[in-house]
């Protein structure tokens, strides 16, 4: 049996989107190339001054010093926007220690409701694992079918 190493977090920052794209675009489920990511605005470019202004918080996750897994926030909307773990680190722990640090930085900013957008779909593991940690569904539904689900401060 092989050893897990213990991940460690801490605040992103926007160096760190480049390594968080390439995450992206290798998730195991919903997974989004640089090139789709790019087609739908995101960018290191139009997230970088967000980052840096603190508009878009976020933490991200790290083994044997590489970033392995990431979420962000908007401090504005209350939106959780990105929550992803490298393929091969799930069931680890580190997708909801990550939406937890995250959404207690959403919460600390004065935000008292957060919302993010998942999948409408039993199949996909994003329906459970919301729904596990917390988070409600609301029965309306985004422009891609994803269903809108939320959390309030406790």
């Amino acid at each position: 049996m092989g050893l897990i190493l213990k991940s460690e977090y801490r605040k992103a920052v926007s160096s760190d989107l480049g390594r968080c794209f390439e995450i992206r675009g290798s998730t195991q489920d919903n997974s989004f190339s640089r090139k789709q990511l790019t087609a739908i605005g995101v960018t290191e470019q139009s997230w970088t001054p967000l980052i840096e202004d603190g508009t878009f918080i976020g933490n991200v996750a790290i083994k044997q010093d590489e970033v392995i897994g990431f979420c962000f926030g908007d401090t504005e909307s209350g939106e959780i926007l990105v929550l992803a773990v490298l393929a091969g680190h799930e069931g680890e722990g580190i997708g909801k220690r990550l939406l937890e640090l995250t959404s207690d930085g959403l919460f600390s900013n004065g935000l008292s409701e957060l919302w993010l957008a998942a999948s409408a779909t039993p199949d996909v593991r994003a329906y459970g694992f919301y729904r596990s940690v917390g988070w409600n569904p609301t029965n309306t539904y985004d422009g891609n079918g994803d269903e809108i689900l939320r959390r309030r401060k406790i």
